[in-house]
């Protein structure tokens, strides 16, 4: 199950995690640390609406993708009170968070490609107490260089005081010291950059109305439709897939009274008219009627002979539409 793919785990609240989690503390030997079980609320957000099982999800059941983590433990009071077997500590008093790395189990176990030669997607994740290590505040990138070379960008961004809603709220929580983990988790490695594109711009619009997101524009391209209508990319320019937070910062470095413009998006992004016309007028992609027709197809005919009778850029497009993965604002 972890070295394949498509290999997931359906799971309730109450039932095992399926994260082989390992964690050094200070200079001691790694261990493994206990399962842990899913809690309501668990952040999460499925992109699989047909199984082979031919069964649905349960109201209350998540999809979670097989994961290995390494967990280091830094900071002095975290190590002092492991080795005297505490329990509890003022973790208002950490100053060096715990880093974890995360990435999926089958990149690890059958690899196909290295993140150092694709396009990764990432998130970042920090927070305190209960929130460790899914549920603190999140921002979602992607990145053609490797995700550590992105997140040193962020941190200096973050220490020359950038006004981006990711490197601001980083700064004020550690100033009230409420950033105990710091957690680096790798979504996805390909070298499509479509596909990916596609699943940033699902994972940022399926947490829209999360508080604890820090994405200030919409994922993938709607992201670079916005910012060409609102004035900040200029309609020839085709930036690279990690230069958008650059974009934005300049933008709100010359225009401050203007406030951020995530409420503008939120407004916008909560109108499914103007969503479908952001994810379905773009050159190459399907229209609203050929995203249906997919779906009633998919009842009787395979990815391959549906790709032939409606005109579809490629058998992927279609197998993507089928599996739930794209297009899902659509009705």
């Amino acid at each position: 199950m972890a070295k394949n793919p498509n290999g997931i785990f359906r799971v309730k609240p109450g039932q095992i995690i399926p994260t082989l989690h390992l964690t050094f503390i200070g200079k001691r030997p790694g261990y493994l640390t206990p399962l842990r079980t899913v809690r309501g609320g668990h952040r999460t957000v499925g992109r699989t609406s047909k199984f082979e099982s031919g069964k649905d999800l349960d109201d209350d059941e998540i999809v979670i993708k097989p994961i290995i983590s390494v967990d280091l433990v830094i900071d002095q009071l975290f190590i002092q009170a492991s080795a005297q077997g505490k329990t509890t500590i003022d973790e208002s008093q950490i100053t060096q968070p715990s880093l974890l790395f995360s990435i999926p189990a089958h990149y690890l176990l059958s690899p196909e490609l290295l993140p150092n030669s694709a396009y990764v997607l990432y998130q970042h994740i920090f927070g305190s107490g209960a929130s460790y290590p899914f549920d603190g505040f999140f921002y979602v990138g992607v990145t053609k260089r490797s995700w550590q070379k992105r997140w040193a960008e962020h941190r200096r961004a973050i220490n020359n005081n950038s006004p981006l809603l990711f490197h601001s709220k980083f700064r004020e929580e550690q100033q009230k010291g409420r950033i105990t983990y710091l957690h680096h988790k790798v979504m996805e490695i390909t070298n499509d950059l479509e596909q990916l594109y596609e699943a940033e711009e699902f994972l940022v619009e399926g947490h829209w109305d999360d508080e604890r997101r820090l994405n200030m524009i919409s994922g993938g391209k709607s992201g670079l439709r916005y910012l060409r209508e609102n004035g900040m990319l200029k309609q020839s320019v085709v930036p690279m897939s990690d230069e958008r937070d650059g974009i934005v910062s300049a933008w709100l470095g010359e225009n401050r009274r203007k406030g951020l413009p995530a409420p503008w998006v939120a407004e916008k992004w909560r109108d499914n008219e103007w969503a479908v016309a952001q994810i379905c007028g773009r050159e190459g992609r399907l229209s609203v009627e050929q995203v249906r027709a997919i779906r009633k197809l998919a009842k009787e005919f395979s990815a391959e002979e549906i790709f032939t009778r409606i005109g579809a850029k490629d058998v992927d497009q279609v197998s993507r539409v089928i599996d739930g993965k794209t297009y899902s604002r659509i009705e």
